[in-house]
């Protein structure tokens, strides 16, 4: 749901961020918001600005704030979807960019499912594959999964029923775990795989490059002269984790770094679900219990890399933690950590391109096109 928006203060930005969600039909009339907690949670800022920002928006006639119950989006007829673009570039251009109009009706439409809208990665794919679809006469419609398989194909079927031509997978990725892949081809859905892609089936996917991102990450590590690594991830369950393993391997390897001068830790992706307190004193004991055995630890997750920043501030102490060098991956808006850049704009074009082809001329020939990431040292 977060749209970054620079100097816009936290209040207006969660502000922001509803409105833009209602007009993209996620949040419709009726709908829960979450809690102030929930957002306060979600958008990393206090109570105080949450409040401020739902107060803002029943004034305003956008929400409905029911005592005992919780606060709803209002009826459509007290707030104003079709605001006009040029009222977003007087305030912020950034905004322009994620403004989607309500198209004539005889636009065709794409869909898109995607697990959130939360992190800048998610941002900049939905802001470039919207421009490319708008670009090419089509409009796009968003389904949000959270992370969920059961969401993903309710949306599947929810996205036939609207026509939709063509779909953008951003799904959840499981080797094992890929309804929503054979629930498109069962329903004959032209479709193209973001970020994602299956070893043992044909698809067409376009992929940031993670073998070659994670083997520049390790691969400048070493020539900073650390040998001694710990490898943070998620578990192997998609190809960008196992990818991202795969690269950070074969850096180790070509530097012969010892396996016992490598320690891991593999932590659920639910632990995000659970309470921030729990996450941190997972990572608490598992820093102090492996501190001194590693000089620089690579995140596979840019949320696993914040993590253990902090982590490793409070367990050793700010100056010690500034001692051990952090990578990841895609920016994690924490000054000290290098991470390896994906080409978010690249990815959204060539996976509309591939779409259109199908869509144009039935060309489904299996394709595994893979981006290059940049580079990006500590500051």
């Amino acid at each position: 749901m977060v749209i970054v928006m620079k100097n816009i203060p936290l209040y207006k930005q969660i502000q922001h961020a509803i409105k833009h969600q209602i007009r993209l039909g996620n949040l419709r009339s009726g709908d829960r918001i979450p809690s102030e907690k929930e957002l306060a949670e979600q958008f990393h800022v206090s109570l105080i600005t949450t409040k401020n920002a739902m107060a803002g928006l029943a004034e305003e006639g956008v929400v409905v704030r029911i005592k005992g119950k919780g606060t709803f989006v209002a009826g459509q007829a007290s707030f104003k979807l079709r605001i006009p673009i040029e009222t977003y570039q007087k305030t912020d251009e950034s905004l322009a960019a994620h403004h989607i109009p309500l198209p004539p009706k005889a636009k065709e439409m794409i869909g898109i499912i995607i697990p959130s809208m939360r992190t800048k990665v998610e941002q900049r794919l939905l802001d470039a594959i919207e421009n490319a679809v708008n670009e090419n006469g089509y409009t796009l419609v968003i389904r949000v999964s959270r992370g969920s398989s059961v969401k993903e194909l309710l949306a599947i079927d929810e996205l036939y029923e609207l026509k939709v031509v063509g779909l953008v997978l951003f799904s959840i990725g499981s080797e094992h775990e890929r309804q929503t892949v054979d629930r498109a081809t069962e329903l004959g859905f032209p479709y193209v795989l973001i970020d994602r892609y299956y070893t043992d089936k044909p698809n067409v996917s376009v992929c940031s490059n993670n073998i070659e991102g994670a083997y520049k990450a390790v691969t400048n590590l070493v020539k900073q002269g650390f040998r001694k690594f710990a490898l943070v991830t998620p578990p192997k369950a998609h190809s960008v984790v196992i990818e991202r393993i795969a690269g950070f391997e074969k850096a180790a390897a070509k530097a012969h770094i010892s396996p016992e001068h490598i320690i891991r830790l593999t932590l659920p992706y639910e632990i995000f679900i659970e309470s921030i307190q729990h996450r941190e004193q997972i990572l608490d004991n598992w820093i102090s219990q492996y501190y001194g055995r590693f000089t620089a630890l690579v995140a596979v997750d840019v949320e696993l890399a914040r993590l253990a920043h902090y982590s490793l501030i409070r367990t050793i102490g700010r100056e010690k933690a500034k001692h051990i060098a952090i990578v990841t991956f895609d920016d994690p808006g924490i000054d000290g950590i290098a991470y390896v850049q994906q080409d978010e704009k690249m990815i959204g074009i060539q996976a509309v391109t591939l779409l259109l082809d199908q869509i144009h001329h039935g060309i489904r020939t299996p394709k595994n096109l893979f981006v290059p990431m940049e580079w990006i040292p500590s500051s």
